[in-house]
């Protein structure tokens, strides 16, 4: 049974140090295990990257279904009867009260499974547009780089005019003093 507090979510540190989700930790008794680690991977062309595909394809918990992780597990809440037979009435009357139970509980836990698929959607929600939200943030960061490096190509591509302006007026600063010393000279000075 979920035993469920509001929370504001807010991460909690356990006493070994590890940080857990306020209301996912209470109701599933642990941490998200989304990996946050970013080792960098050496690439073909010699180069780095933190994309390594184990990463990027590993699921964001590790009990979530998928091909290569499934649970086929189920319930039964009486054992199967194999075979014809009769039964008494307090056996009768017990299975009685026990069907009712599980009608009560069955009707609670779809209620409970249709919020947890409605949780888990709008966790979905938030997943897919963060995930684009940083794309979008890494092709800006792109194009930012790219203007700059475009800047770097322009800039480098007038060193030699600086160079050029730089000669001409170191040119014009020695005849400047040149003739300042030969108007000197003339005076004797």
């Amino acid at each position: 049974m979920f035993n469920v507090q509001p929370s504001n979510d807010a991460p909690i540190t356990t006493t070994n140090g590890e940080r857990k989700m306020g209301l996912m930790s209470r109701i599933f008794g642990g941490g998200l295990s989304a990996s946050a680690s970013s080792g960098g991977q050496l690439a073909n062309d010699g180069t780095t990257h933190a994309l390594d595909k184990n990463k990027v394809l590993a699921n964001t918990d590790a009990s979530v279904p998928s091909p290569t992780h499934a649970n086929f597990s189920s319930i039964r809440s009486v054992p199967v009867v194999v075979q014809p037979r009769y039964f008494n009435k307090q056996e009768a009357d017990s299975l009685r009260i026990l069907a009712k139970q599980k009608r009560v509980m069955a009707e609670a836990s779809k209620t409970a499974y249709k919020s947890l698929k409605s949780i888990d959607t709008d966790d979905t929600e938030v997943h897919t547009t963060h995930r684009r939200y940083q794309s979008k943030i890494a092709r800006n960061e792109v194009s930012k780089l790219q203007a700059n490096a475009q800047l770097s190509k322009d800039l480098h591509g007038l060193r030699p005019q600086y160079a050029e302006l730089h000669s001409e007026v170191k040119s014009a600063e020695v005849n400047a003093a040149n003739a300042i010393n030969a108007i000197k000279q003339s005076y004797g000075c």
